[in-house]
């Protein structure tokens, strides 16, 4: 079994590979306040409901964009008895050719969902990750990660509006009988939602006409699902992207540091 983790700046997420099928998903919240007793707790009880012993895992893999989460993390599954963990970023590197500004400003979390989508389409690819934050990243077929766009995700966005506002409620989100509001709760899904699907559109035929013409386009996240069933400009849909690509990277022969090389002015 190889345990992949990717902790993200609301859920930490486990997958369980045996070879190459994803045998068990599970999620938790990120808590970076936690202790490492309580993590560890948590980690078991989720284990055993699906049928896991961590201790016989012969690698783990883990991404995060919550350093604090990291170090608890490592030291739950280290007091069980686990086997080393690979943490990348700084055990190992997603080897793609990064065209970022500057390079280390880059989530690792946004770098292993480009290279998933690179190994699994061998192709232009655009990456839309629908989390926290929304990520729609570029990457060539040659193994090129060219950049991408941050905006918030569509629950902050609830949550702004709910704190920001006086009148208007948090609600749940959830697609709205038609686009135009009828009363404020579906007025605010539709804002969201549709406004998320015009914005990604928008984007997405921007970053087709600019980079990459025939890109595929992969949706993964939490709300990753809801928003291709409203656009056609998604093709398709893996939820467990970043997690396929932690298992990819444990695949790959070589996942030493590509160079940053800045492309030459014309």
């Amino acid at each position: 079994m190889i345990l992949t983790i990717d902790i993200g700046n609301t859920t930490t997420n486990f997958g369980a590979f045996e070879g190459k099928k994803l045998k068990a998903q599970f999620t938790m919240a990120t808590h970076a306040t936690r202790t490492p007793d309580e993590v560890t707790l948590q980690v078991e009880a989720l284990a055993r409901a699906h049928r896991l012993t961590l201790q016989k895992a012969e690698s783990i893999i883990l991404c995060s964009v919550v350093p604090r989460m990291s170090s608890t993390l490592i030291q739950a599954l280290q007091s069980v008895g686990t086997n080393s963990i690979q943490v990348v970023g700084q055990d190992l590197q997603v080897p793609l050719v990064n065209r970022y500004t500057y390079p280390e400003q880059v989530g690792q979390d946004r770098l292993v969902g480009a290279y998933a989508a690179w190994k699994l389409f061998q192709r232009d690819c655009i990456v839309a990750d629908f989390g926290t934050a929304i990520t729609i990243d570029v990457v060539t077929k040659s193994g090129e990660y060219l950049g991408g766009v941050i905006a918030p995700g569509l629950e902050l966005s609830l949550e702004a509006l709910a704190s920001r506002t006086a009148l208007l409620p948090k609600v749940d989100l959830r697609i709205p009988p038609e686009v135009l509001g009828k009363d404020t709760a579906n007025s605010i899904r539709s804002g969201i939602l549709y406004g998320c699907v015009a914005l990604c559109e928008g984007l997405i035929s921007k970053l087709k006409s600019k980079y990459t013409h025939n890109a595929v386009v992969i949706a993964t996240g939490g709300t990753g699902k809801l928003i291709a069933s409203l656009t056609p400009a998604i093709d398709e849909v893996r939820p467990h992207l970043v997690l396929e690509g932690l298992y990819e990277l444990l695949q790959t022969p070589s996942t030493q540091p590509v160079p940053h090389r800045p492309r030459k002015k014309k």
